[in-house]
């Protein structure tokens, strides 16, 4: 018994990558390969679990505007912060954090905690820190905890281009 339930959990948690993103990134012709690993629930472990470097690690940050109620998707390294006043005054908006369930009814096919950096197919505005444009390899969550989506550089600008960026984080000491 003890094995079919360990083949249950690896069926319904294979290696996954949102529906959304997958097509939006097949769509726009966009090359990218994924990287499994071990389930984690932060993007530190993540990136030790996929042995990749932490900086190289991008992670979305879901905004909403307190004013209008819109959202916008920060992208950082995971090795960084996000100045949340830097943001706002960037943008002329009063940011907040968005609540958990903001975020899962704008992101119905991702898990919590793994929203893949993409604005794009969520109809959703961008804002990526230009570090994540200096690295030759750009990873990210992929919807679920046990998958990164790896892109290269020009791959990563084809995502982004006509997404506002600007030197946004300031890095962690982690």
């Amino acid at each position: 018994m003890q094995d079919m339930n360990a083949r249950s959990y690896i069926r319904v948690y294979a290696m996954t990558i949102s529906q959304r993103v997958d097509r939006y990134l097949k769509g726009e012709n966009i090359s990218y390969d994924t990287v499994n690993h071990p389930p984690s629930h932060s993007s530190v472990q993540s990136a030790i679990a996929a042995q990749v470097p932490l900086h190289s690690l991008a992670k979305a940050i879901i905004l909403k505007d307190t004013a209008s109620s819109n959202y916008l998707m920060a992208v950082i390294p995971a090795s960084c912060r996000l100045p949340l006043k830097q943001v706002s005054d960037l943008t002329d908006t009063n940011l907040k954090l968005a609540s958990e369930n903001d975020i899962n009814q704008h992101f119905p096919d991702c898990q919590v905690g793994a929203i893949p950096p993409f604005g794009k197919p969520y109809n959703m505005e961008v804002i990526w820190d230009n570090r994540l444009g200096r690295i030759p390899d750009v990873y990210m969550e992929a919807g679920d905890h046990q998958t990164l989506i790896h892109l290269n550089q020009t791959s990563f600008q084809k995502t982004v281009e006509d997404e506002l960026h600007e030197e946004l984080s300031s890095l962690n000491n982690l």
